[in-house]
């Protein structure tokens, strides 16, 4: 259940999020993954806005977030993160993100250390170029190619509504169809050059992380995807790493309890360290 959800105006276009819990206690702000939108985390906010006070946000040009123009690099979803913590004043917080919202997560943290606690990542995206290399010289051939992509995304729409999944480009069809329902995961990923993505890749960087950071990782998971995750946990200083059972990229009900659990318990620690540092200071 989320108690209340907003929108506020930022120079690039107008940010949404859903809201829940008391406004003295810590702040933990949720992003979502490359396939979805705030929507993802409400199962996930509804026992932590016990304890915390949780902001879900649709990245821009995600859900209810609408851009100017489609965000097209990972430093603008940056930016924008930056003007809605700001003008919401919203500092310090805990960033809780998957895939891409880890991505997100972890890039904002190396540019705004100060104003972040600590950060879980679940399945973090842009450590590699593992996403791109997943996929077949067909179908990169075809991203590449937005007109005959999205030609080709719906001739499997007609395919699957005649043919009853008899070919097998159609039983994946719901991935395809993704793409085409999330245009900004489409110009992040695919729209642009791979050396424009390689440029914000955080594999170089991450030696410079200094908050405390732990690293979820989903065992339905392929194994670009789990390398990648272990590569972010061996990367930076002192991180944590865990085993999520049976989740999905929206979750599911016997992962939640898990998710909830490792989330409560990493602040705790956070929080505690916090503490004790403050009571040394004195």
């Amino acid at each position: 259940m989320v108690d209340r959800s907003s929108h506020i105006k930022i120079p690039t276009g107008q940010i949404f999020w859903r809201e829940s819990g008391d406004s003295e206690n810590p702040v933990v702000i949720f992003l979502h993954g490359s396939w979805a939108d705030s929507q993802q985390w409400e199962k996930i906010i509804e026992p932590l806005s016990k304890n915390f006070h949780c902001f879900a946000i649709d990245l821009l040009g995600f859900g209810n977030s609408t851009a100017i123009e489609t965000p097209s690099s990972i430093q603008m979803e940056v930016d924008c993160l930056h003007d809605f913590l700001t003008v919401l004043k919203l500092r310090p917080v805990y960033l809780v993100g998957h895939s891409l919202g880890a991505w997100v997560a972890a890039s904002y943290t190396l540019k705004y250390p100060d104003l972040v606690q600590g950060v879980v990542a679940i399945s973090p995206e842009g450590f590699s170029l593992a996403y791109w290399q997943q996929y077949n010289r067909f179908t990169k051939w075809l991203l590449i190619r937005p007109w005959l992509f999205r030609l080709w995304v719906k001739g499997l729409k007609v395919m699957a509504s005649v043919s009853d999944g008899a070919y097998p480009m159609v039983n994946h069809q719901y991935q395809w169809t993704l793409l085409d329902k999330f245009p900004t995961t489409y110009q992040l990923f695919f729209e642009r050059s791979i050396d424009s993505i390689k440029s914000e890749l955080v594999a170089e960087r991450l030696s410079q992380f200094r908050k405390s950071f732990l690293v979820l990782q989903n065992e339905l998971d392929d194994r670009l995807t789990i390398e990648q995750s272990q590569a972010y946990a061996k990367a930076v200083w002192k991180s944590e790493y865990q085993w999520i059972k049976n989740a999905e990229p929206s979750f599911k009900q016997e992962s939640d309890n898990q998710i909830v659990l490792e989330i409560q318990r990493f602040i705790d620690r956070v929080q505690t360290k916090i503490d004790r540092e403050e009571i040394d200071l004195w």
